[in-house]
């Protein structure tokens, strides 16, 4: 007795029929789950915590942020006194170029509105695979099996990948080297960072690691605060380190947090559609086609 039950349509209808309910459920459910957990570990503002998780889905993100042991932190934000550097005359009609020039590359730097099209359009091409198998084409299982692996690598490599990327404001600069890049992730969940030049001689990390359908993200941002210094002497620590033990040593400020991406709950019923292939094979209806027309010439 083989294993695998012979193609009928029966199991056809239900291959069909699960194929497109999957791809409704998973429409309508959360596509990646991003949570956060940052923690100012020295400096002023510790030990409060950033808690938040966001939830992108095929149209919207929504995000939900939670501060616990804020009063540190509130009274960190009310210290600081922090006045960016005058800039050179020829500085400022520069900057207007610069401005308008990156506000024209923003659309192109939206990376997760791209996934979500690129996510959708797999999607679709999942229920014309079974389609397709119905109808017999050739190659078809090879077809399908190549959809089915482009929508799992959509929701476990391509949404988390365009969030980090839009996390951290685009590829930049082409040139820069992959450490930019990882201080750029850094600097985005460093909450205290009001003013871009405010955090001085510091240092930064961010390690990753696999999770279960998605992806840990490790960060660690320090530095001294100008904000935290008098304003007499930013300019000093802003040239060199303050000497341990002084009195503007006190500005320094570690956070370290861990962010979590991975796919939602609903997307591990990918994971079904295998299976139904295995117990309920296609029948070809081609096949069923010949057959009749065969019956039919040797009945004439």
């Amino acid at each position: 007795m083989p294993l695998r039950p012979a193609p009928s349509h029966v199991g056809t209808a239900v291959r069909g029929v699960a194929t497109v309910l999957i791809v409704i459920h998973i429409l309508m459910s959360a596509w990646l789950v991003v949570q956060f957990d940052g923690r100012y570990t020295e400096g002023r503002p510790s030990p409060t915590n950033i808690k938040a998780i966001v939830a992108v889905d095929d149209e919207q993100t929504l995000i939900d942020i939670k501060m616990e042991n804020s009063t540190s932190f509130v009274l960190y934000m009310l210290v600081r006194d922090y006045e960016e550097p005058k800039q050179n005359d020829t500085s400022p009609s520069e900057s207007p170029a610069q401005s308008s020039s990156s506000s024209e590359d923003e659309p192109s730097k939206d990376r997760l509105d791209q996934a979500r099209l690129l996510t959708k359009a797999c999607l679709g091409l999942l229920v014309i695979s079974e389609l397709a198998m119905l109808f017999g084409f050739r190659l078809r299982a090879t077809f399908r099996g190549i959809v089915w692996s482009s929508v799992l690598l959509c929701f476990l490599v391509v949404l988390p990948g365009a969030y980090l990327n839009d996390l951290t404001g685009g590829d930049g600069d082409r040139e820069g080297s992959e450490s930019k890049s990882n201080d750029s992730l850094a600097n985005e969940t460093f909450v205290a960072q009001t003013e871009d030049g405010a955090m001085v001689h510091g240092t930064s990390s961010v390690d990753f690691s696999l999770a279960p359908l998605g992806v840990h993200v490790d960060m660690m941002f320090n530095g001294y605060d100008l904000g935290l210094v008098e304003k007499s002497n930013q300019s000093t620590v802003r040239a060199e380190a303050p000497g341990e033990g002084s009195k503007d040593a006190s500005s320094w400020i570690q956070f370290e947090s861990r962010l979590t991406a991975k796919a939602g709950k609903n997307i591990q019923s990918l994971f079904i559609l295998p299976v139904l292939w295995l117990v309920f094979p296609a029948a070809n209806l081609r096949d069923k086609t010949e057959t009749e027309n065969s019956v039919s010439d040797e009945e004439a």
